[in-house]
């Protein structure tokens, strides 16, 4: 073993035993998280795709040459949904939205938010995509799933 790897080695060693690894203890179970399968594979929805699955009728809030956006509301339950022109586009309009904590169900050159995070996994269920937060903001207490 070359000096640079025993080195390596004898620190990494040193690590274990300061922090207590090194020594069989009795110790509390750790709690892991429960894995969640990997989200079905999605397509690139429209706006009036994703509001049928929602059951709602899409009241489109203007149109721009970059993505199309729609709210609908179903009993006491309110939804966006956008489709976009190109993945760059889908990415640009995220990156700029998630600072305001929301949670989003994105899925290929579409995104689909509501107020309700059940409503959100329901529809992962049905539509693919992943649900995404802005880790820093916490508004709704869910984890990214990827």
């Amino acid at each position: 073993m070359s000096p640079r790897l025993s080195g390596l080695a004898a620190a990494l060693c040193a690590l274990v035993v300061v922090a207590g690894c090194g020594v069989p203890a009795q110790t509390a179970p750790v709690a892991t998280t429960q894995s969640t399968p990997p989200p079905k594979p999605t397509k690139p929805y429209t706006v009036e795709q994703l509001a049928a699955t929602v059951g709602c009728t899409p009241e489109f809030q203007g149109r721009t040459a970059d993505f199309r956006q729609a709210a609908c509301k179903v009993d006491k339950t309110n939804y966006m949904m956008l489709d976009f022109v190109t993945d760059k586009n889908q990415k640009d309009w995220y990156d700029n939205a998630i600072i305001y904590g929301n949670s989003y169900l994105v899925g290929e050159r579409w995104i689909l938010t509501t107020s309700s995070d059940d409503a959100l996994v329901k529809l992962q269920d049905e539509l693919g995509g992943s649900i995404e937060q802005d880790k820093s903001m916490g508004s709704h207490g869910m984890a990214p799933m990827h």
